[in-house]
């Protein structure tokens, strides 16, 4: 019997770390906006942004977050084909460019993208995106993520990346082509999240488990 429990204990484990982030800012400011974000040079709109986090240290293998289109013309992702994705070092309260982490282009079919129901700035539809990534260790302190989509007609439809309720009220916003990054303080918070690996969490559950076995 207490071999079936410790079964069932560990099971319940792994289940609950495959959904904790790392840090979170969650999306729970439906219809507080959001701001534009662009993932290069040449578009229409010129500024991107990025906020920070700060964590004990971790393996990342997924990063999340929230937005939309700007629905100038339309109110889902047709213009949008995928975004420009960047962890830097920190660099005095901003990221530090010459400290780039991780560096990706994702298309939106390397993205699991979910309509959230809720609706984003102009009535655009919200989206949440899931960007699954190889294994990134880091070590504890604080780390800026930046999101910029990458459009179709640079003089369509940009990116919103929307806002949380939760965090620090610390962004930096770079100008293309060469502004540097600008740190805003007091801001907004951006929504995203920082997903480790569910494997960690739950070998770490499994030894206490053990350990707890022992002591009786």
């Amino acid at each position: 019997m207490k071999t079936g429990l410790v079964a069932l204990s560990v099971f319940a484990i792994c289940g609950s770390a495959s959904a904790a982030p790392l840090y979170s800012q969650p999306d729970n400011a439906p219809g507080s906006g959001g701001y534009f974000s662009v993932g290069g040079p040449g578009q229409f709109f010129t500024q991107r942004m990025a906020d920070d986090f700060t964590i004990a240290g971790g393996t990342v293998t997924s990063l999340r977050w929230w937005g939309s289109s700007q629905n100038f013309q339309f109110a889902d992702l047709t213009n949008i084909t995928g975004f420009d994705v960047a962890i830097f070092g920190d660099l005095g309260g901003i990221p530090d460019a010459g400290n780039v982490l991780y560096h990706s282009q994702p298309v939106k079919a390397g993205l699991t993208i979910t309509p959230t129901g809720n609706l984003s700035v102009a009535n655009a539809i919200q989206y949440q995106f899931d960007l699954n990534i190889a294994p990134l260790n880091l070590a504890g302190g604080k780390y800026w993520l930046s999101v910029g989509g990458l459009l179709a007609n640079p003089f369509g439809d940009t990116f919103v990346w929307n806002v949380s309720a939760t965090g620090n009220t610390a962004n930096a916003s770079f100008f293309y082509p060469n502004s540097g990054w600008i740190a805003f303080s007091p801001s907004d918070n951006m929504a995203f999240e920082i997903i480790p690996a569910p494997g960690a969490l739950a070998l770490l559950g499994m030894g206490g488990l053990i350990a707890g076995r022992r002591r009786r």
